[in-house]
């Protein structure tokens, strides 16, 4: 009957927002019986008193415009839906009334043809059967199995038109709301320039959140790759810490004029400083990572048992010893494993910095250099994942994905890796087991980041 819902909207949800503004329109009207009651007040006989009565009034007249404005929209829009009755032409000619009970009486006409197509239809179609399945001897049915054929078809003619003239109500009812809202908005409540300054930060805002988030999830599901996958999640990265940088201080301005709360402004701060967390985090799991590939690197080709005996203690020192969870002895345990994983004097405070300083370093240049056309870097990724997946470039996909921060999420799938020929040393395993743990650790660091910017604020609203 037609290629789409020929008359869409939900009456009841066009009638609840009716009512709400409805609401508002009452409360208005309430608010200017209060200033107008105040305002004639004359016992506050002083220069203060007649100075704020006369505020009152200027206010009384900004009220009764919003008034206006809630007071009509919610008559066009119309607070309740009126059910429509009678036959066909009692709907057709009912006398319009606001938008919901319309857009229902036009729906109601609309539900109406189509119940009479189907039924059409089907008596056509009946019709048609019996006349292909006529023998000679039946041809005298023919002239009125035609007939009944033909107004069949013609109910479903009719069927089509009743669906056109229900379309002209809903659009007739539509443009009447329209011009009511528009001819009552025409006043002089008017947007200054503040107001669009306002609503301008807002949509950078929101654009820049949203995109921070999508470029972030993007740089974590590309990190894993080897070779490039640290270039392109640093490219990515970049532009992500940029947005997030336009996002905060969209949130600053906004929590300035008044538009959002301290709580949106910490949930900011507190993004921000969970994305220096992670920088930090990176330079350690990364400095760990490189000395454990370079000393299971040795270890690897360590040949004599003096040149065994030696990579093992360095390795064992890397390792660091299993943490004790006895009473008494789980906090030194714990220290000596964390000697291992210390930043070098400055280099917190450097990482703190960096979510503002990398969208303007050179990272761009470097990443980009390493992702040129032509480099080597494609072709060495592939036969990365070739080697790790045993010559199955698909099966090396699957062992190599990983959540970590992206730039140490290769480095660290190479311990595990390495890991592999290096089962005679006992503190491999505990190698393996840190790095499955910084994978772990740095997933959670990079998405408590990511909630942060904005995104946990409205489930805490």
């Amino acid at each position: 009957m037609a290629d789409s819902d020929p008359v869409p909207g939900d009456p009841d949800q066009v009638a609840a927002l009716g009512r709400q503004l409805r609401r508002t329109a009452d409360e208005l009207q309430r608010q200017i019986r209060n200033l107008r009651a105040i305002a004639e007040v004359d016992a506050w006989d002083s220069k203060a008193g007649a100075e704020f009565r006369d505020k009152a009034k200027g206010s009384v007249t900004k009220l009764e415009a919003a008034l206006r404005r809630y007071d009509t929209a919610a008559d066009a829009l119309g607070t309740k839906v009126a059910e429509a009755s009678g036959s066909y032409q009692d709907r057709l000619h009912a006398k319009p009334t606001n938008y919901a009970s319309d857009l229902n009486r036009a729906q109601e006409i609309a539900d109406m043809a189509l119940k009479e197509a189907k039924d059409a239809e089907d008596r056509k179609s009946a019709a048609q059967r019996t006349l292909e399945g006529l023998s000679e001897k039946e041809k005298g049915d023919k002239k009125k199995l035609e007939e009944q054929r033909d107004t069949a078809g013609d109910d479903i003619t009719a069927a089509r038109e009743r669906i056109a003239r229900a379309k002209e109500i809903r659009d007739r009812a539509a443009r009447a709301a329209c011009q009511a809202i528009e001819a009552v908005s025409d006043d002089s409540l008017k947007d200054g320039f503040w107001d669009k300054f306002d609503d301008w930060v807002d949509r950078i805002g929101t654009w820049a959140e949203v995109w921070a988030t999508r470029l972030g999830v993007a740089a974590l599901a590309l990190g894993w790759i080897p070779v490039i996958g640290q270039a392109l999640a640093g490219i990515l990265g970049a532009l992500s810490t940029l947005l997030t940088l336009v996002s905060s201080v969209a949130t600053l301005i906004q929590v300035l004029r008044g538009d959002k709360g301290l709580k949106d402004l910490a949930f900011t701060v507190l993004g921000l400083a969970m994305m220096g967390v992670g920088k930090a985090f990176a330079k350690i799991a990364g400095r760990y990572a490189d000395q454990a590939l370079a000393r299971m690197a040795k270890a690897g080709v360590a040949r004599t048992s003096k040149q065994r005996l030696r990579a093992d203690r360095r390795l064992n020192k890397l390792a660091g010893s299993e943490v004790k969870w006895e009473r008494g002895k789980f906090k030194d345990s714990l220290k000596r494993k964390m000697d291992s994983f210390k930043l070098e004097p400055g280099e917190g405070w450097k990482s703190m910095k960096e979510p503002f300083t990398e969208p303007f370093s050179n990272v761009w240049r470097e990443n980009l250099r390493v992702l040129r056309p032509g480099s080597g870097n494609y072709t060495a990724a592939w036969q990365k994942l070739v080697i790790r997946g045993d010559g199955n470039a698909a099966v090396g996909v699957g062992r190599s994905l990983s959540a970590a921060d992206p730039g140490i999420a290769s480095q660290l799938k190479d311990i595990k890796f390495a890991a592999q020929g290096l089962e005679g040393y006992s503190s491999v395993n505990r190698l393996s087991r840190a790095a499955t743990g910084f994978s772990v650790a740095g997933t959670a660091v990079t998405s408590a980041g990511m909630a942060l910017d904005g995104n946990l604020n409205p489930l805490l609203d």
